[in-house]
């Protein structure tokens, strides 16, 4: 249920007025002017999201004075109706606001709170003023609710060195942004962390990959490192990106997942023969929350295998899927 006055209650929509004064007699229809209403928002923003709280300010003027009032809020896709703070069903109690039966005022509609259901659409309130000689004027705003922005975590100048380099180490836990050397990935505390791992192959060239590709394996048993006795709720898979991806204007998640829907699916072990300036996809496991990123090559380095290293950038949600 859309929560939309603090502590209030929805009920239907109706256009009855309440009346402070006595109704009209007759059947001639009075002259004159209907109430100027206009509205607003107390505290203007320059955007406006799922679950923000504003006050709505209703200023009026009428050449008789104002018996009922109503107000009426809209998305294209439905209607939403208001009873708390002084009004009931719709209907606003001139009273409770202390302008019963006056020819100008203004008053607060405090605490709305923008439901979820209105992202991306545009919220239409319109408040309507009925004067004692039965004139009714309205007044309305619109307010466009934008997309709620999901940050994602950065993790910049991640340096890794192959896995002949004792100066910096291979493993990337992808969630905290932490490195990892042989002694660390291989800690228990470590063992479901390690979500990709950097090694040089003559085949592979600069290639990062998960811990199960079987080119990682073969490079570091070389080194007396067996991959295979790490825990396997850390594999992760890796896409190719086609196409252009402006690493550095990803700002959150959706400009993330936008960029991350190119061709083909994350299911490769590794991506290999890296340089500098690729771009490439990463899925975590399951058991490390499914999370998507991207991954950026900022530079590679090293003639030897003892210096060989690679320093990545990485973009990835900061909550699980």
């Amino acid at each position: 249920m859309m929560k939309l006055l603090k502590n209030g209650l929805l009920l239907a929509i109706t256009g009855l007025f309440i009346f402070t004064a006595c109704d009209q007699t007759g059947d001639e229809l009075p002259t004159g002017t209907a109430p100027n209403v206009t509205v607003s928002v107390a505290d203007p923003q320059d955007e406006y999201f799922p679950g923000d709280v504003i006050d709505i300010v209703v200023d009026f003027t009428a050449d008789a004075a104002a018996v009922g009032s109503v107000i009426n809020v809209e998305t294209e896709e439905f209607t939403i109706t208001l009873s708390a703070n002084g009004i009931s069903d719709n209907v606003i109690d001139l009273n409770a606001f202390g302008v019963a039966n006056a020819t100008e005022g203004s008053f607060t509609i405090p605490g709305f709170e923008i439901p979820e259901e209105a992202e991306n659409l545009t919220l239409s309130f319109t408040v309507q003023m009925e004067d004692e000689e039965a004139r009714t004027g309205e007044g309305s705003l619109d307010i466009l609710v934008s997309e709620n922005s999901v940050p994602v975590n950065e993790f910049s100048a991640i340096l890794l060195g192959g896995q002949l380099n004792t100066a910096y180490g291979s493993f990337f836990n992808a969630v905290d942004g932490e490195v990892y050397n042989v002694s660390r990935a291989f800690d228990p505390e470590n063992t479901d962390k390690n979500d990709l791992v950097f090694w040089y192959g003559t085949t592979s060239g600069y290639a990062i990959g998960a811990v199960d590709d079987e080119r990682a394996i073969t490079a570091f048993n070389a080194e007396d490192v067996n991959l295979q006795n790490l825990n396997p709720s850390s594999l992760s898979r890796f896409k190719l990106l086609i196409g252009d991806i402006d690493f550095a204007s990803i700002e959150d998640e959706a400009d993330l997942l936008n960029a991350f829907n190119g061709d083909g699916n994350a299911d490769l072990t590794r991506v290999d023969n890296l340089a500098i300036g690729d771009v490439f996809g990463i899925t975590l496991d399951e058991g490390r929350g499914g999370r998507i990123g991207l991954i950026e090559v900022e530079d590679i380095s090293g003639t030897s295998g003892s210096n060989r290293q690679i320093t990545i950038n990485v973009k990835i949600q900061s909550v699980d899927n």
